[in-house]
């Protein structure tokens, strides 16, 4: 190892001190300027509650110009370093300000404390905030914190490998951006995950080569893949909680006092006075010491005995390297770790209840009880009578204990921080957090092998944004108040409480941030405004589901961004109640019993239970979401091992939820089986009826569903493992009670795949409103619907659709050329009640696409859009190139208008998060951003959604240039046919159809219906053509070979022209043997199988005249409009549209051909076509919509000869340069349409 890295390395790993902080920043910046690292400033402010003072160090001047402050700051003792987070941000910002710096590289540490925090701090861009009390605008700049927890014990392999380039090259000056990047979040992400990968596919391998395994995996319906997953998911949690030191507790105190003695001494009657004496020696300061040498002489039996007569150390005091002292135990022991240490741990220790204590005889040591499920067998599998033979080396494979060698599963992990501290906006944390394990998990959903990158994660900027925005659209409903006054709070409500809750701002000295429509304080100290209550009570009310839940993340967002507001309020919530104390005793115990009551771990456990509800059909996803919910609860469960009253705490851990109830795992979009719906919804809306029959059913129903709701909440709490079963089989038998009324008459057939069904991990449906009936009886549905759907075209998943679209929600959703995510639009509002909201992240293709005319129209129907964000070309997904993506908002609350937010990015690059954040913010000034109301968003009979309006109220814009356009009579379909290429249903053999053919001769890129006569093997059947069968050959062209004003005569393809016009092929004997080995495949097509066309005939041959003649060429995909001339028999396949004269039209071709090549043109195929991206479509609604304008006949001739010219020119020199001839038909356009100056320069501007 290089020597530099090495004192780096020494640095980071050890307890925290100015002289050490110095070696480290000076071989990071090899121009510091030293300051003062002696000195030290006592913190005098407002601060000196959690700070006790601060170092300056020295400062750096990057190359760039920014200034960069180097501190040091130490925290008063009881504010640690893993606390108050926005009280050091915020601190950190006030040193950034006073110095008049651009950022500041912080250790922040606590005296006698190993570990510290090494944070990069730079300020964000402003926030405005309309304070309450002085109705003045006032700016907020909030600081962004990216840290590192480092010191004794703390692994330092991604902090030195971050700093590595600056660190060994002494001529490296780094720029602002490039440290900020060494503390890149995403980067520690993208290693681990690979690391993670390779671990999970040796772990899948190993799996599979184990007979026990396969045997056992056969009989419980459970695969390798869902089972490593879990194991993967189990390991990297124990992880978490070896960091909280829950795991490896001492059972026994290292010393008892005289009373702790006697108490001991007595407990277990004459067992426990054999024992105590034996094990606890008395010493010179009157108390009894533990004598290690009697411990390890006990048996089993004496320590589980012993250890229920004493108090164990407390939760918290286990070793944080627990997972690597449990593997190497079973190393000297030669035990298998998996075996006898893992599966021991997981399903008997962490999984049974074995009191206050906890004490796990196997481990010789405190195991808390978690319940929840996480650690129950999968599917019940029998883990104490198998072998699974998982060898240690998988776990570890150190070369002599060295922790820098190894690849095994414990040695990648024990190279990562795990923190416990949850990402928030403004502070992130450069370790394996829970949220980064939710994408390292979502990416590992679809792996099928070590190729595969992954799904599609949403960067947790678009969950924050699409999260708040959500959650204020519905207080804004509930609460009816003003919109910006409960987005401040959202949004800012972290400063607001920081600055709001200062004592000197409650004294009339400055006004309060928080908006007095929310929350008023008058100048004597008593509160005159609090509807902080209304909407602590709207949050704890609010209903979320997520159809397509994934990993988890946006439950997680939701839960966080509920329990942050909620939190927020308590602090107004104390300052109201204070000003009623009486003393400051008083004041004392209401806050104390206040953050009791209202704890994070309180207010989260009641959120997951009532407010969360989801559904995936990916039972690996299902885990994963239930995991990361339960890191969460985990995080905030705070132990105090002194408690001895409620307002104390708790002294143990406390057990987990079970999630079944909330989060399902089946077929969020079908609830039926065989056509007969599982549930009936009309039977969870009570109803009043004559007849008795009915009334007695609809009863007994409410009582059922009564039960099953009460089961439900029961199963929720119940941390019993036994009856915790008893509770599962009551909550089936309950469900099975409502739906068996439905199958009543069934046939045997129907009846049997429901019982099939329930045995399946993911369910072939979910019942949305009896799995969670209590949301629907009591609120009508879900308030939030959010999420992000998966995005499947139907060509080459055709089951998958055909399963949902065969179902009643089908018939009223399902579109060909539909795209899979429409479905669940339309369930999304299905299950939202009557003023709910619906929030997802999906392509940006459905507001033209042709296949989502349905969902438009439902939008235009059902809903208000409340928001349009269209990324266009700003790729957000990194393993998605190409794809492009929109946020869509809309809302069922119909009662007052709503102006849509139309955003449109106009940059083509990969979004950072700092890019996103802009852009989600609008600050970004390359979106283009507008407010267009609902009847403008909707264009014709197709709903069409026009992100710029459909009319534009705005002169010289891009919108009162389509207007324009717009007014013209005449549309290309008036004039002209448009009309697409040859579609043959087989053009060649590919890899998707080779397996349907039988013959031997046939191999792989063979010509069917097109010929490549540069390929041999195509060129020998050419060749055995008569001539009278080479009639029916044509030459044929892709779409390639079109470009603007003109096209490729040169061809090597060849298309077996056989349209239903021939109807019989007997008389082309060559051609009938050349496709009779293609047989099986041209069968198949949809038109042979519905009897349309006959196997040898064409699939779509179109007429064949278009393709003879004078005619104008079109890709169907391109990013000009490339239109292109040709009087050639050309033809072409699907990917190009021809467009030719109407019979009873004379249309001069070469003036069409000049219009649809104009820069207009292309302004509005841009903005009212198609496009993907910055890619047009140009199928056929849109290009018969284009406008024509009506000219003079000089005009239209000039155009027409300006067009034949540059044609002419193009076919003798491609790359001729033809722009001052084009610019003559734009300027004559331009003229023709009335445009103004300021229209024909937007135009420019807009078209390169």
């Amino acid at each position: 190892m290089n020597s530099t890295v090495q004192r780096i390395e020494s640095v980071l790993t050890n307890a925290y001190s100015n002289r050490n902080y110095l070696k480290l920043v000076n071989e990071i910046f090899d121009n510091l300027q030293i300051i003062n690292p002696d000195g030290f400033n006592n913190e005098m402010s407002n601060f000196s509650s959690h700070i006790d003072g601060s170092t300056h160090i020295g400062t750096y001047e990057t190359p760039d110009n920014k200034k960069i402050i180097i501190i040091g700051v130490r925290l008063v003792a009881k504010s640690y370093v893993e606390n108050s987070r926005s009280t050091q941000r915020n601190y950190a910002k006030k040193l950034i300000e006073n110095s008049g710096s651009d950022a500041a590289l912080i250790a922040f540490y606590t005296e006698n404390d190993s570990k510290w925090r090494l944070s990069f701090v730079r300020l964000e861009y402003e926030i405005k905030i309309e304070k309450g009390r002085l109705k003045a605008t006032e700016s907020l700049t909030p600081a962004k914190r990216y840290s590192y927890l480092v010191g004794k014990g703390e692994p330092c392999h991604t902090a030195i490998s971050r700093l590595h380039s600056f660190i060994v090259d002494h001529n490296y000056h780094p720029t602002l951006n490039e440290i900020e990047e060494v503390f890149s979040v995403e980067k520690v992400t993208e290693e681990f995950f690979q690391l993670y990968c390779e671990k999970y596919h040796k772990l899948r391998e190993h799996l599979e080569s184990s007979d026990d395994f396969t045997i056992e995996a056969e009989q419980h319906n459970f695969t390798s893949a869902q089972f490593a997953k879990k194991l993967m998911g189990q390991i990297v949690f124990l992880y978490f909680l070896q960091k909280k030191g829950w795991l490896g507790v001492s059972a026994w105190p290292k010393k008892l006092t005289e009373k702790e003695y006697k108490n001991a001494f007595f407990a277990k009657g004459a067992k426990s006075r054999e024992l105590i004496p034996v094990v606890y020696r008395p010493v010179a300061d009157g108390t009894y010491a533990v004598s290690a040498s009697a411990l390890n002489a006990l048996n089993d039996a004496d320590e589980e005995v012993l250890a229920a007569c004493v108090k164990g150390e407390p939760w918290g005091s286990g070793p944080h390297d627990f997972m690597r002292k449990l593997y190497d135990r079973a190393e000297q022991r030669k035990a298998n770790f998996y075996n006898d240490n893992l599966e021991p741990l997981f399903y008997s220790a962490l999984n049974i209840n074995r009191g206050e204590q906890g004490y796990f005889p196997t481990l010789h040591c405190r195991i808390p009880f978690l319940s929840g499920g996480l650690f129950e067998p999968i599917a019940g599998y029998e883990w104490e009578h198998n072998y699974f033979n998982l060898p240690n080396e998988l776990f570890s494979n150190r070369i002599n204990n060295n922790p820098g060698t190894g690849d095994g599963i414990l040695d990648i992990f024990d190279r990562y921080n795990f923190t416990m501290s949850e990402d928030e906006p403004m502070e992130r944390e450069v370790a394996v957090d829970p949220e980064m394990l939710g994408k390292v998990f979502e990416n590992l959903l679809d792996i099928n092998d070590r190729k595969s990158k992954g799904a599609f994660y949403t960067p947790r900027e678009i969950v924050h944004y699409m999260c708040q925005e959500s959650l204020i659209n519905y207080l804004e409903t509930i609460m009816e108040l003003p919109a910006d006054d409960i987005r401040e709070f959202i949004l800012y409500g972290d400063f607001m409480k920081d600055e709001d809750t200062v004592k000197s701002k409650r004294e009339g000295n400055g006004g309060m941030y928080i908006s007095e429509s929310l929350f008023k304080i008058e100048d004597n100290g008593t509160v005159s405004v609090n509807r902080l209550y209304d909407m602590d009570n709207a949050l704890a009310d609010a209903r979320v589901a997520d159809p397509a839940v994934g990993s988890g993340a946006f439950l997680l967002g939701m839960l966080n961004e509920i329990v942050r507001a909620r939190l927020n309020i308590t602090e107004y919530l104390i300052v109201e109640k204070k000003a009623q104390a009486v003393s400051k005793k008083q004041e004392y115990f209401i806050s104390r019993q206040m953050h009791n009551e209202r704890s994070a771990y309180r207010l989260k456990y009641q959120t997951i239970k009532n407010s969360l509800f989801a559904a995936d059909i990916e039972p690996s996803a299902v885990d994963i979401a239930q995991l990361r919910l339960w890191l969460s609860l985990v995080i905030d469960d705070e132990i105090n091992p002194d408690a001895s009253t409620p307002l104390d705490g708790h002294r143990n851990p406390l057990p987990l939820p079970n999630l079944e109830c909330n989060i399902l795992c089946g077929n969020s979009l079908i609830d039926e089986i065989d056509g007969i719906e599982l549930i009936n919804q009309s039977n969870l809306i009570a109803t009043s009826n004559s007849n008795e029959q009915i009334n007695y059913r609809a009863s007994f129903f409410d009582s059922t569903l009564k039960s099953l709701i009460d089961a439900q909440d029961e199963l929720f709490r119940c941390d019993d493992p036994i009856k915790k079963v008893e509770c599962k089989e009551m909550v089936s038998a309950l469900r099975d009670v409502i739906i068996m009324q439905q199958l009543t008459g069934s046939s045997s057939e129907t009846l049997n795949k429901y019982e099939d069904s329930k045995k399946q991990a993911s369910k072939p449906y979910v019942l949305w409103q009896l799995e969670f009936a209590k949301v629907f009886r009591d609120k009508g549905g879900f308030d939030i619907v959010i999420g992000n759907p998966p995005y499947v075209g139907e060509s080459g998943h055709k089951e998958m659709f055909r399963a949902v679209a065969s179902t009643k929600f089908g018939e009223k959703s399902y579109q060909g050329k539909m795209d899979y995510f429409y479905f669940f639009f339309h369930k999304g509002l299905d299950i939202l009640n009557s003023i709910g909201d619906l929030a997802f992240i999906t392509t940006n293709y459905y507001p033209t696409a042709s296949g989502a005319k349905r969902l438009r129209k439902e939008f235009a129907e059902r809903t208000y859009i409340r928001q349009l964000i269209n990324f266009n070309e700003v790729r957000v997904f990194e393993s998605a190139l190409g794809q492009h993506n929109m946020i869509t908002i809309v809302t069922k609350n119909k009662a007052k208008e709503i102006l849509c937010r139309s955003a449109i990015c106009t940059e083509s690059l990969t979004a950072n998060s700092s890019k996103l954040i802009l852009i989600l913010s609008g600050k970004d000034k390359s979106v283009r951003t507008l407010n267009i109301t609902q009847e403008n968003l909707f264009d014709g009979d197709e709903y069409y959604i026009r992100q710029q309006g459909v009319t534009s109220s705005k002169p010289d814009s891009i919108g009162s240039i389509l207007d324009k356009m717009a007014a013209q009579k005449n549309r290309l379909g008036d004039l002209a046919d448009v009309n697409q290429g040859v579609v043959s249903g087989c053009d060649y053999v590919s890899n998707r159809n080779i397996s349907n053919i039988t013959d031997n001769d046939v191999a792989l890129k063979d010509g069917i219906f097109v010929l490549d006569l540069k390929y041999p093997r195509d060129k020998a059947v050419y060749d055995s053509f008569d001539e009278k069968e080479k009639k029916l050959i044509k030459p044929f062209y892709k779409n390639s070979e079109i470009s603007r004003y003109h096209c490729n005569l040169d061809n090597t393809k060849v298309l077996l022209y056989i349209s239903k016009k021939t109807k019989s092929i007997d008389e082309y004997p060559n051609i009938l043997n050349h496709l009779r080995k293609f047989w099986p495949v041209l069968q198949r097509r949809r038109e042979a199988q519905n009897g349309a066309i006959r196997p040898f005939q064409l699939q779509w041959a179109r007429t064949e005249d278009i393709f003879l003649g004078e005619k104008i060429v079109v890709p169907y995909r391109t990013k000009e409009n490339a239109f292109a001339y040709n009087n050639e028999e050309w033809f072409c396949r699907s990917d190009v549209y021809v467009i030719t004269s109407k019979e009873k039209e004379e249309v001069d071709l070469f003036y069409l051909l000049g219009v649809l090549n104009s820069k207009l043109s292309y302004i509005w195929l841009y903005n009212r076509g198609k496009r993907k991206g910055e890619v047009l479509e140009l199928f056929q609604v849109p290009l018969s919509e284009i406008p024509v304008i009506s000219l003079s006949t000089h005009d239209k001739k000039r155009i027409s000869s300006l067009a034949s010219d540059i044609t002419n020119i193009k076919l003798k020199q491609e790359d001729a340069d033809t722009s001052i001839l084009e610019k003559e038909i734009d300027q004559i356009l331009y003229k023709a349409h009335k445009l103004t100056e300021a229209e024909v320069s937007i135009i420019k501007n807009s078209v390169k």
